[in-house]
């Protein structure tokens, strides 16, 4: 499913809830968990965007005005690389940042929606395929192959919109763009390969939440 598509269903969905369902704030809301779904697009050739499937968490009802905002966002990508001329997967790219900053949050109706610039640090780590493993073994005659990722900073605008269903369910959907380079390197008998990977997603998802307390 592409970009534009998942756009359109995110939007699509809190319409209709919008039009279906009664408008009656989680105002008994403290804290209220559920799943949701979506997906991660690559906006550049060097890494392959994946399917969300996760946990969502809620605390309290969004108070209108700026606000403090944190955020995990993990996320593992395959990523490419052109080596003795021709392009291969490298391996599998795991991204685990900590990310906090600043938003405002704007109430309408049952509607909080909110806009928010976070940014933070990522660890990062790096599995080879066995096809990137096997170029650099026959084409280059390299030995002793391992994958390293170093550390990266991480940046991420984001959109996100909270409808509230009823004064227990809260239907959520957002979108933003995770900004993450980290330098990946291959070091063999030949040396250390040392390459930055733009691992950048666009980050779609949509998600119920309920109300447990």
């Amino acid at each position: 499913m592409t970009y534009v598509r998942y756009a359109r269903f995110v939007l699509l969905a809190l319409l209709w809830s919008a039009f279906v369902t009664p408008a009656h704030a989680q105002s008994e809301n403290r804290f209220a968990i559920g799943a949701e779904f979506g997906a991660r697009l690559a906006s550049t050739d060097d890494a392959h965007g994946r399917d969300i499937k996760g946990l969502l968490w809620r605390f309290g009802h969004g108070k209108e005005g700026f606000g403090f905002n944190w955020g995990l966002n993990w996320f593992a990508a395959d990523i490419d690389r052109t080596v003795a001329g021709q392009t291969i997967e490298l391996g599998e790219l795991h991204v685990r940042p900590f990310m906090a900053g600043y938003g405002y949050t704007h109430n309408v109706g049952a509607f909080s929606i909110t806009g928010a610039l976070l940014g933070g640090f990522a660890f990062t780590s790096v599995s080879l395929a066995p096809e990137a493993t096997d170029v650099y073994h026959d084409a280059l005659g390299a030995r002793s192959i391992r994958g390293d990722a170093g550390a990266a900073l991480t940046l991420r605008p984001e959109i996100g919109a909270w409808y509230d269903v009823s004064k227990k369910i809260g239907l959520h959907g957002s979108v933003g763009y995770m900004v993450a380079r980290p330098q990946v390197t291959v070091s063999s008998t030949l040396g250390d390969d040392k390459r930055r990977v733009r691992a950048d997603m666009w980050q779609l998802k949509i998600g119920m939440a309920y109300s447990i307390f």
